[in-house]
């Protein structure tokens, strides 16, 4: 009877209970590419949904005024980070239209570097002389701008934390079509949405399913945040990805400048590879895999593969070239 009790009590040997978990851990292994793949294919449909609901409110915004709201509001040109514009972005102008009426009235349409600023300009850290003399992180002397509210809207789910001249709460994921290559953002653009711009979805000469209006943007030089119209909110017609030589013409020299010399201080050399930094705009990207969203004048978003020809994402951005795009 010993015996026998014995052998019921019996447990599992040390193999057997490794066997188990070498087993369960291969499992998990199998499962872990399909869990992840599941929630990249949620977030891209979040994406497409946001990308989607922008373009809403540019059409009622259109309805409204019968044109699109300006790309840039600026007398001042070309914007850069060094001349930010002394007017509202597109993304400023339509807050109404995406359901927030209240934070469009907490932007300053005449002073936009005001905006959001709670109590007088010295209790805000904004003084007259917004510009400093240091250099920032990116080659950029920084004003002070107040902490912008978060707009789930204007992010992507899929990208991570980056870094910006300002918080991540002024990020927009999403910039408007400006050029169809690299050019300071100015008001003789080809895009639909560029400085003092004043389009109509239904003139627009290569047709609104042809024409893109909106896409994605993760990796490149950052603007001062989503109520401006510069390099943050509107961007030229190039597909860039991870590393992808944002700073052609002066990565080197760049990054052997000291961020704490005076301009006075700099090189003649030094000044103008900084000049020539600030005028530059940057092109789309994304955090999914192998392709961006784009939204066309139609309203319609798109899925631009990463691979797609460079001339035929131009005609994509380009207004007016008479080229029907063949997806």
């Amino acid at each position: 009877m010993r015996s026998a009790s014995s052998q019921r009590l019996r447990g599992f040997t040390l193999l057997e209970v490794m066997i188990v978990i070498i087993v369960l851990m291969i499992l998990i292994s199998l499962l872990l590419p399909a869990v992840q793949s599941s929630r990249e294919s949620a977030r891209r449909i979040q994406c497409r949904n946001n990308l989607g609901q922008l373009g809403v409110a540019l059409q009622h915004y259109a309805v409204s005024h019968s044109f699109l709201p300006p790309g840039s509001i600026s007398t001042v040109t070309p914007v850069t980070q060094m001349s930010t514009p002394d007017g509202i972005g597109w993304l400023g102008l339509i807050m109404p239209q995406l359901g927030f009426p209240n934070v469009y009235r907490s932007i300053n349409s005449e002073s936009p570097l005001r905006s959001f600023a709670t109590g007088e300009p010295k209790e805000a850290g904004i003084t007259e002389e917004l510009w400093e003399q240091t250099i920032g992180p990116y080659g950029e002397t920084k004003p002070n701008i107040p902490l912008h509210p978060t707009v789930s809207i204007l992010r992507c789910p899929s990208l991570g934390r980056f870094g910006n001249s300002g918080t991540e709460a002024a990020i927009s994921s999403y910039a408007g079509c400006h050029h169809s290559s690299e050019k300071p953002i100015d008001v003789d653009a080809d895009g639909l949405l560029y400085v003092n711009s004043s389009e109509s979805i239904h003139a627009i000469p290569d047709g609104s399913s042809n024409t893109a209006l909106l896409g994605e943007w993760s990796e490149g030089l950052p603007g001062f945040g989503w109520v401006f119209g510069d390099r943050g909110t509107l961007r030229n017609a190039t597909l860039q990805g991870p590393a992808s030589g944002i700073l052609s013409g002066g990565a080197t020299l760049m990054d052997q400048i000291d961020e704490r010399k005076l301009w006075e201080d700099l090189s003649e050399e030094e000044q103008q590879a900084l000049l020539s930094r600030q005028k530059r705009v940057g092109g789309f990207s994304s955090s999914h895999a192998m392709l961006v969203h784009m939204l066309l004048a139609d309203g319609s978003v798109r899925d631009i593969r990463r691979s797609i020809q460079p001339k035929l994402f131009r005609q994509l951005v380009r207004r007016n070239d008479i080229h029907e795009v063949d997806f």
